[in-house]
């Protein structure tokens, strides 16, 4: 067989663009937020990037799936995406660090507590390196007393501890502190009660303790929240373009899940690579090398990936293509269910991520980064699972009732994080990314390239990409911060449980209504009859004229008549 024939009946070139485009997603996606916490940035600076950032993802992906469409240039739109993520990234790893003083503090005697640390700091200074004393984190007080220096290591777990919190907003810390000094150091001060000494308060995990920053350093801190906002934005952006790159060149929408695999494959192997690389050489440029070395790659590889446009139905598409359409689309009931139920399963997962991470940090703090780690492998073979047999349970269930199954899964997922009290015992309930993310991915990409007007599967892609990980992730990221701050963190979950069996109960009523409706036209529809059928009709319409074929019709018409297996 000759090898361009072979490289094209199994999509090759499709595969090998999955596998290094997520590849290079998961050597540089899993440790930004800790680049730049290990960059100066605050956790409230760093959260405040985190919810713009979907924000700014609802609007950029339908207007570059758009101009992918318009232009017809799928490929060029994404390595022009990629090359710009390369090249943000790549400064935000060399930008300087923003500098920081260390917190000061005054030592003087109590006559009702002893020897006190006096100073003022945030209420994380507090808590998070307490709350990892048996992980190794301890605090340490360099002090110089009449020019003789000494060093001490101290708790913040005292009862004794006194916390005055600051009410003047122009303060630049959040709380005073006056901590007393454990009894077998006192023991080596003198008994003075006018003793007093300048220290500086470290922590041995640096970022849990730092006070005022130097001049100027705004600057910096808005450097890195913008190249990280618009820099992961971009690169999810390229995720939706790569997605209507698969649909373009697959005879069949049914086989994404296929090629997608190879993705989840690449992320999996590079993130753990990546890991034990930066074990062993300890420079974070390990991960920025990898990410740019095989996002290269990836352009190289999708440059050779062949989409079939004749010159003709792209000069018909440039004429014809406009949003009326898509309008059009838009306001149809059934499409806005399917782009409500993405918007609900993006708030699903602007819950799941960070918080359930956040939860399992607050009540195991030692061993949350294995429980993590463990997590992340059975929700990464899940998907890998999902996505191999995706088509065939769409085929054998119908969209609709996936969809219900996709419901219940979050809810036994959400339930899961809030009954269960053993951290370790989350690792079960990972097994539901099977339907979070493998199912629910290949579900969308096939309802959103099946629905889509010609010429706008891309804009609609973006559409759908926007809604569920833009507009979605960030009213879910919102709505959960309020939860988790004002009330029990547990609260959140049972709260998302909740909400997923209500919405399980009225997608069913939605769907039975349907069913009812479609059984009472045509009296040999069966139970799986959902959109795939409607599909079929549509394309058998379109048939009848041939001025409304275009290029995206033809390979719909490809994609029922080829009932041959894919590879």
């Amino acid at each position: 067989m000759d090898l361009s024939l072979f490289m094209n009946r199994y999509y090759l070139l499709l595969k090998t663009h999955y596998l290094l485009f997520y590849s290079a997603y998961g050597a540089i996606i899993p440790i930004l937020n800790l680049t730049l916490r290990a960059h100066g940035l605050s956790n409230t600076e760093i959260s405040y990037s985190n919810i713009i950032l979907p924000f700014l993802i609802f609007f950029t992906s339908p207007l570059l799936g758009f101009i992918a469409d318009h232009s017809r240039r799928f490929i060029l739109t994404f390595n022009v995406i990629l090359s710009i993520t390369i090249c943000l990234f790549l400064i935000m790893f060399f930008l300087p660090t923003v500098k920081s003083h260390h917190i000061q503090a005054d030592m003087r005697h109590d006559n009702q507590h002893g020897y006190l640390l006096i100073f003022c700091a945030s209420q994380e200074v507090a808590t998070k390196c307490a709350t990892r004393s048996e992980c190794g984190c301890s605090y340490q007080a360099r002090c110089v007393q009449d020019k003789t220096a000494f060093n001490f290591t101290f708790t913040m777990s005292s009862i004794s501890i006194e916390k005055d919190l600051k009410d003047d907003t122009k303060s630049t810390c959040e709380i005073d502190y006056r901590v007393p000094i454990e009894e077998p150091f006192v023991k080596s001060l003198p008994d003075d009660k006018s003793f007093e000494a300048k220290c500086e308060i470290v922590c041995s995990i640096p970022y849990f303790c730092h006070g005022l920053r130097y001049q100027h350093q705004v600057i910096y801190v808005l450097l890195y929240s913008l190249i990280y906002i618009i820099g992961s934005a971009l690169l999810s952006n390229a995720n939706a373009i790569g997605v209507s790159i698969g649909f373009s060149v697959l005879i069949r929408s049914d086989l994404i899940g296929k090629q997608r695999v190879w993705g989840t494959i690449g992320f999996g192997l590079t993130a753990f690579i990546s890991s034990r690389l930066y074990g062993a050489f300890k420079k974070e440029s390990v991960y920025i090398c990898i990410f740019i070395i095989i996002a290269l790659l990836t352009i190289i590889v999708t440059s050779f990936i062949s989409i079939k446009n004749d010159d003709e139905t792209i000069k018909r598409n440039k004429q014809t293509l406009n949003l009326s359409a898509l309008i059009a689309l838009l306001t149809d009931f059934d499409i806005f269910i399917f782009l409500s139920i993405a918007l609900f399963w993006g708030m699903c997962h602007g819950c799941m991520y960070p918080f359930v991470y956040l939860y399992i940090d607050e009540i195991a703090p030692c061993q949350s980064r294995s429980i993590v780690g463990w997590m992340s492998l059975v929700s990464a073979l899940s998907e890998v699972f999902a996505l191999y047999i995706a088509r065939r349970m769409l085929k054998f269930f119908g969209t609709n009732i996936s969809s219900i199954i996709i419901f219940l899964a979050f809810a036994v997922r959400f339930g899961g994080y809030y009954f269960i009290q053993q951290p370790y015992h989350f690792i079960f309930v990972e097994a539901m990314h099977f339907f979070n993310f493998g199912i629910l991915y290949v579900l969308m990409a096939q309802k959103a390239d099946s629905i889509a007007p010609p010429g706008l599967s891309g804009t609609l892609q973006g559409i759908a990409h926007g809604v569920s990980h833009g507009l979605g992730r960030g009213i879910g990221l919102l709505i959960s911060s309020l939860i988790y701050i004002v009330f029990q963190e547990r609260l959140l979950f049972l709260v998302f449980m909740i909400l997923n069996i209500i919405a399980a109960i009225i997608y069913s009523i939605y769907f039975l209504l349907k069913w009812r409706k479609s059984s009472h036209k045509s009296p040999t529809s069966s139970n799986n009859d959902d959109d795939e059928d409607d599909e079929k009709n549509r394309i058998e319409l379109t048939l009848e004229s041939d001025e409304s074929i275009n290029n995206e019709s033809v390979v719909s018409i490809s994609r029922m008549k080829i009932n041959t297996d894919d590879s």
